[in-house]
């Protein structure tokens, strides 16, 4: 018998999804990378979490959906 309880999904709208490739300014740079996750933050505001790299990758925290781009 299981007692853990399921995870409420949390539906967040958003202009982008996970795995989309987007463009973002970030230390005075437009980089290039994938939705890693995607929350809310206090104040109501999406946040995106932004996966850059290849072999050694690094995923940039906070970045607000009004500094993010759709690649074309």
């Amino acid at each position: 018998m299981c007692f853990w309880k399921k995870k409420k999904e949390i539906h967040i709208d958003s202009k982008f999804q996970l795995g989309d490739l987007v463009l973002f300014k970030y230390r005075n740079d437009l980089m290039n990378g994938y939705i890693y996750k995607i929350y809310l933050s206090p104040s109501g505001e999406v946040i995106y979490d932004i996966q850059i790299g290849g072999e050694c990758p690094v995923v940039i925290n906070n970045i607000p959906e009004s500094g993010v781009v759709k690649k074309k």
